[in-house]
């Protein structure tokens, strides 16, 4: 059975990354992680960057890159990201100060980001938008990421479904990958307890064998593992994940 490569979001290695972000790399790499995922990078230069992921054998897949900064410093995120081979760039959040509370406001947001996505697509990139579970409050009879998706241009904006944070919100990450085929090269993997607490993936409530099963046939090329709250060190967190994912994989 195909397996799709998994890749690490650097955001689980922030302290570290803060610290030495090289040695999170090394770290992402000696655990067998095949890509990176970045929220930042850590001041290195363009093409010392890309020298490290050579050495280490780790493709950067995508960056995470705010909205304002998507605005205001587009061209730099693209010179940047062209040096390392990454051609995809993912809004997290919406803008700072957003209204979350009106489905227009959502609307707007997807035409906003829309423009940019063009604009994106115009330097042979592609942008997405990283949900959380906030999206997952109901305005005007649907949740507030479906105003959005359903407003973005799907040419100019794909949809990195973070499957954790929709189970934390209380839907079924499979149906909405199902809903959106086609739409989400690039997952999240995270994980939540009984109690709806982030733990550590593959110790929690998502389906794994199902998730992964489903992912095969929706159009995903990646897995992106992000951890955000602990209940061991991120090191090991990250480890205990990918076993996971490797062993959820072996199992199809």
């Amino acid at each position: 059975m195909n397996k799709h490569p998994i890749a690490l979001q650097l955001y689980s290695l922030r302290e570290l990354a803060g610290q030495d972000f090289v040695a999170a790399l090394e770290l992402a790499a000696g655990l067998g992680y095949e890509g990176v995922e970045f929220a930042g990078y850590g001041s290195l230069p363009s093409e010392e960057m890309k020298d490290h992921l050579a050495r280490l054998n780790l493709q950067a897949v995508s960056s995470h890159v705010s909205f304002e900064r998507l605005q205001e410093h587009l061209e730099e995120e693209i010179t940047y990201n062209r040096v390392l081979g990454n051609r995809t760039l993912v809004c997290p959040v919406p803008p700072q100060g957003f209204d979350q509370s009106s489905a227009e406001n959502w609307r707007r947001f997807a035409k906003d980001l829309s423009e940019i996505g063009k604009r994106v697509a115009d330097q042979g990139f592609r942008l997405g938008y990283h949900n959380h579970s906030f999206e997952f409050v109901l305005l005007d009879g649907s949740y507030a990421l479906d105003h959005f998706f359903a407003a973005v241009d799907p040419q100019s904006v794909f949809a990195q479904l973070d499957l954790g944070w929709i189970l934390h919100g209380g839907e079924n990450p499979v149906g909405y990958l199902r809903k959106y085929a086609g739409r989400t090269p690039l997952v999240h993997i995270k994980d939540f307890d009984d109690e709806n607490r982030q733990t550590d993936v593959g110790y929690g409530r998502l389906d794994l064998p199902t998730v992964l099963k489903t992912t095969l046939d929706t159009g995903v090329e990646w897995l992106i593992l992000e951890t955000e709250v602990y209940k061991i060190s991120p090191p090991e967190s990250i480890r205990a994940g990918l076993a996971s994912l490797r062993r959820a994989q072996n199992d199809q």
